[in-house]
């Protein structure tokens, strides 16, 4: 079976992904603004490469209006993250965390 992707919506992209590459967990990924404020969102298209040396990957889209999502920011001004894995007890907070806040709001 064959897909022209460049025929397919983001939307249909997206849904094509994650139905075939399963399963997928979800990574919680923590961030911290210049205000000590912690940011926190949700991404199933992660994933670890290497361990030598140690390369963790984690795929970070742009917000609708093309600026970059708070999470990618802050890795990019402070150098670090850190992956969080979801778990049952995790879900439902990581749900809110998905909510579309703009910067400077705690996420946890």
């Amino acid at each position: 079976m064959e897909f022209d992707f460049s025929k397919l919506s983001a939307k249909d992209k997206y849904k094509l992904l994650t139905s075939t590459v399963t399963p997928r967990p979800i990574a919680l990924i923590t961030t911290i603004d210049e205000q000590g404020k912690v940011n926190a969102a949700p991404y199933s298209f992660f994933n670890m490469f290497s361990e030598d040396p140690p390369t963790c990957v984690i795929g970070v889209q742009r917000r609708p209006d093309g600026r970059p999502k708070d999470t990618a920011h802050y890795i990019r001004e402070g150098g670090e993250f850190v992956v969080n894995m979801v778990d049952m007890d995790l879900a439902e907070a990581m749900n809110i965390t998905a909510i579309g806040f703009e910067p400077g709001i705690d996420e946890l």
